[in-house]
């Protein structure tokens, strides 16, 4: 059977003030260590997450932004792609006009020059006409 004697009751007793010892140099200080440091692992991630959120909320605001930006170039750029047309249309339609008139204006001046031309000649052939009559008369 077992026999209980005074070293059982030391080594039981030593073993007792080792632990106290040990838990009040060493454990306790690790703990409070390892304590520490979730907390602060546990408060960095919270603020890495509201980091996170925040760069969320931002690059949503700017995406808007961007999009926005785009939408009003588009808008812009169609506004003065008609603004173009428009003008290029009003330009056209009058070079074609004053093309028109020039080519009437020039008409009549070639019109006139050819009656005139006609007459000179008339007179050239009946002064010819005359000479040759004179000529063989």
């Amino acid at each position: 059977m077992l026999d209980l004697n005074s070293s059982f009751i030391w080594i039981f007793f030593l073993v007792w003030l080792l632990y106290l010892v040990l838990n009040r140099v060493f454990f306790k200080p690790i703990q409070g260590i390892i304590g520490e440091r979730e907390a602060k692992v546990a408060a960095d991630s919270s603020r890495q997450e509201s980091m996170l959120a925040e760069i969320e909320t931002r690059t949503r605001a700017l995406e808007d932004q961007l999009s926005h930006a785009r939408r009003e170039a588009r808008r812009v750029k169609e506004e003065w792609l008609e603004n173009g047309e428009r003008l290029r249309s009003l330009t056209v339609a009058a070079a074609r006009e004053n093309a028109a008139r020039i080519m009437a204006e020039n008409v009549t001046q070639l019109e006139s020059e050819i009656a005139a031309a006609e007459k000179a000649l008339e007179r050239q052939i009946s002064l010819f006409s005359e000479k040759i009559k004179q000529a063989f008369l």
